[in-house]
């Protein structure tokens, strides 16, 4: 083809999505706890092809598998939240997984959201930051995975 666009007036054919009821098969994805292996190399300095960005790379994929695992919660227990904003993800969660979970959940995902993002002036985060956060993710991760119905 010559790369040019239609005519106005000419017929496509239908897209074919998935038929009524069906799911769109999902990418494989890494597990949550594939994610903190990668991390794990990460941090101890295994993988040489992230040069000076592995400290931000590691918070994202901590980020990541956090909401992960929230995610996986939404699964089991309401699975239309999984496409609400993460932000009122958080919010919801105080109702399934009580306010002391929920709000460890929120103040590592903004600490995780911030110290992935590049900022001008601002160090990056450092190992024992990281290190701490990667312990307070599976720490939550734990806690979310052990939550079941009959507690909302």
């Amino acid at each position: 083809m010559s790369g040019r666009r239609p005519p106005t007036g000419a017929r496509r054919e239908p897209r074919r999505g998935p038929k009524k009821g069906s799911r769109r098969p999902r990418a494989n994805r890494p597990s949550v706890a594939e994610r903190l292996d990668t991390v794990d190399r990460l941090l101890a300095g295994s993988v040489t092809d992230a040069g000076g960005l592995w400290s931000r790379a590691t918070a994202w994929i901590l980020r990541i598998a956090l909401e992960q695992s929230v995610d996986e919660l939404w699964m089991r227990l309401a699975p239309a939240l999984i496409r609400c904003p993460m932000r009122a993800q958080l919010i919801a969660l105080r109702a399934f997984a009580g306010p002391e979970v929920a709000a460890r959940v929120a103040a590592l995902w903004a600490a995780l959201s911030r110290a992935a993002h590049h900022h001008d002036y601002e160090l990056a985060p450092s190992v024992t930051e990281l290190r701490r956060w990667r312990e307070q993710t599976v720490a939550l991760a734990a806690e979310l995975a052990a939550v079941d119905a009959h507690r909302s």
